[in-house]
């Protein structure tokens, strides 16, 4: 057992940081559920992309994400078995993705769609460990995946079904549904009280991954099954735990009994 000791403003930047990922985006998703990858985006004021994007560099979004990864690059050599990264965009100047890999279970993604993946990049793929080799020198999304929103959307868990239609929907301009629709068995089986720690209520409300899709196909209902009961599984780690600590135990290879 070894415990962490921050400076008090940096420990405000890296909670801040962690939560906005893993209680309020997916990355909790990666690091006790099936999620093979999670990722988020920020905006960075430099290079300026025009004055809108420049001006959204300086949410609290933004900045909270910019300053909790430089935060955690300091530290995270203490975590070795955390696999999360930055890589900066290529296509859109000033844009970062901060990314968090399950490397096997990405593995299993793409050997379970490999000839995809191999149709779409136009070459032999052994494995996803040599995609994730790949990336450790150029940009996972914008140059070993080229973008494509089918392989990204397959690879974020999303499916491959789902994720041709999304891609068919923007070429045809033509919205396509979410998954979720008006469902009201989203929140079946959770209750949180009003009074219930904020990373709680985050977990309850806004973390389940919510995609493009077809509300009844297989493919959906089958990962929105697999995600609700990751829900549950994060709300019970998580109840009566210090939401930074509870984290850093998992980015340091902690995994709860099943």
């Amino acid at each position: 057992m070894h415990e962490l000791i921050l400076p008090v403003q940096e420990k405000i930047r890296l909670a801040s940081w962690i939560q906005n990922l893993f209680s309020e985006d997916n990355f909790a998703y990666t690091t006790l559920g099936s999620k093979s990858i999670s990722w988020a985006t920020y905006q960075n004021p430099l290079p300026v992309a025009g004055w809108r994007r420049c001006c959204a560099s300086f949410s609290k979004y933004n900045r909270t994400l910019r300053n909790g990864w430089k935060t955690w690059e300091k530290y995270q050599h203490l975590f070795p078995s955390a696999d999360i990264w930055m890589e900066r965009s290529t296509s859109h100047p000033g844009s970062s993705y901060l990314l968090i890999i399950h490397e096997d279970r990405f593995n299993e993604i793409v050997m379970r769609h490999r000839d995809t993946f191999q149709k779409i990049l136009s070459r032999e793929i052994t494995d996803g460990f040599q995609l994730l080799q790949e990336a450790k020198t150029s940009s996972l999304i914008d140059d070993v995946l080229q973008e494509h929103q089918v392989l990204i959307g397959t690879v974020l868990g999303y499916g491959e079904e789902n994720s041709w239609k999304f891609l068919r929907s923007c070429e045809s301009r033509i919205p396509y549904g979410w998954v979720w629709g008006d469902e009201e068995h989203y929140f079946d089986g959770i209750s949180v009280a009003e009074d219930a720690p904020v990373t709680e209520r985050y977990l309850a409300r806004y973390s389940c991954p919510s995609f493009s899709g077809h509300v009844n196909s297989e493919e959906s209902i089958a990962l929105k099954k697999e995600y609700l009961l990751t829900r549950k599984k994060l709300l019970e780690y998580y109840k009566d735990k210090d939401f930074l600590e509870a984290t850093l135990s998992l980015l340091a290879g902690y995994r709860p009994p099943t």
